[in-house]
C-alpha cells in the first residue's frame, strides 16, 4: 500500500524563503502597497507549498516503481 509522506520542514524553508527573495527582488516593497506585499507574500507561500508537495510526491512515485 502506498503512504504518502511530507517533504521535510527545511525543504519548505528553504523553498519559501528563496522565492520571497526573488519576489522581493521583482516586487521591491517599496514599489507596491502594503496589501499586495502581504498578498504576494501569501501567493508565494501558497506555490511554494504546492511545488514542494509535488516534487516530494513524485519522488515518492518514482521509488515504489522501481
Amino acid at each position: 500500500m502506498y503512504r504518502y509522506r511530507r517533504a521535510p520542514w527545511w525543504m519548505y524553508l528553504i523553498t519559501i524563503a528563496g522565492l520571497n527573495i526573488a519576489r522581493q527582488i521583482v516586487f521591491p516593497p517599496g514599489r507596491v502597497g502594503t496589501a499586495a506585499t502581504v498578498g504576494l507574500f501569501f501567493a508565494v507561500l501558497a506555490a511554494s507549498f504546492l511545488v514542494v508537495t509535488a516534487v516530494q510526491a513524485l519522488r515518492e512515485g518514482s521509488r515504489g516503481q522501481e
